[in-house]
């Protein structure tokens, strides 16, 4: 009889220290983190309490069935990429892409976005949560299910409109990330989710679209040495054109100034005279006019 009565003593005594426990730790509230925001569930109901709850602590009634569900409103980066040791994923999670020129890449990329909350407008927290109930067990589970497969798609996109040669470069990489990023923005803005950067980090190609590029770098190169010949020879001719007409000029113009006596002259100069030294003067008989021969005395 003791006996049982000890052991009532201590049953009853446990059961409240029991209720006594879940008292304190229901009405101990709950506690939201620096730069998030919180909605309460009810887990009887389903319903969500349209007051948001701020960082800090928040009082809550005890035995009440709500589950606390925070949503991070600072910016948060989702990076994926092929080194095992960074990114959201262990191993390689690159974006495996297919340009226009149907070569296959490997893309490295981070999406920073955050949640947009307006303390004026609470209601689009709680839009944003019953449009995706079921997948809001958690934010992680929020951000693997429905936010991973449209940053993913998004990449796919960009790159799906540009040629490999382009994507490859400096400037293709900035458009293929602008591209994503209007397009995610214009997906979740509306649902307060604001995609605030994306960035294509690096691109790995394959084995055949790296032969495919030296064999197109390789003809490029080629064009131009091509290119750049038949402007050297051009230039060569027209030189060669311009020094032909000058020196038909110079002819013309010598031509033009020699007389008569002038040339008369300098083919006399050719001649050379037998038993005269170089560089004597000889007296040459002018040419006459036919009436200047007629007076003049016969021998």
């Amino acid at each position: 009889m003791k006996t049982l009565t000890l052991l009532l003593t201590a049953t009853a005594f446990g059961m409240i220290v029991l209720t006594m426990t879940g008292c304190g730790r229901g009405s101990s509230g709950v506690v939201v983190k620096p730069g998030n925001v919180a909605l309460i569930i009810n887990h009887y109901s389903g319903a969500v309490d349209p007051r948001v709850r701020h960082a800090g602590f928040n009082p809550q009634p005890p035995f009440s069935g709500n589950q606390m569900i925070e949503i991070p409103t600072h910016m948060r980066t989702y990076t994926m990429v092929k080194d095992d040791t960074e990114g959201a994923h262990q191993g390689d999670d690159s974006v495996m892409v297919n340009t226009l020129s149907t070569n296959t890449l490997h893309v490295d990329c981070s999406i920073s976005y955050h949640i947009s909350f307006d303390p004026e407008h609470p209601e689009q927290i709680v839009s944003l949560y019953n449009k995706y109930r079921t997948q809001f067990t958690d934010f992680s589970n929020f951000e693997e299910k429905q936010l991973r497969p449209a940053f993913r798609q998004a990449i796919v996109d960009a790159f799906g409109l540009k040629n490999t040669s382009d994507v490859m470069t400096g400037n293709g990489k900035k458009e293929a990330a602008a591209y994503a990023l209007k397009q995610l923005n214009s997906r979740f803005n509306p649902d307060a989710v604001m995609i605030d950067e994306v960035r294509i980090r690096a691109i790995y190609p394959d084995d055949a679209t790296v032969a495919a590029l030296r064999t197109r770098l390789e003809a490029q190169q080629n064009l131009r040495l091509s290119t750049l010949n038949m402007q050297l020879n051009t230039i060569t001719n027209q030189r060669a054109i311009l020094t032909a007409e000058a020196q038909a000029q110079a002819a013309q113009i010598r031509a033009a100034s020699l007389t008569p006596r002038l040339v008369k002259f300098r083919h006399i100069k050719d001649i050379e005279i037998v038993g005269v030294p170089s560089g004597a003067i000889i007296n040459l008989p002018t040419e006459q006019t036919p009436a200047a021969a007629e007076k003049s005395p016969s021998p």
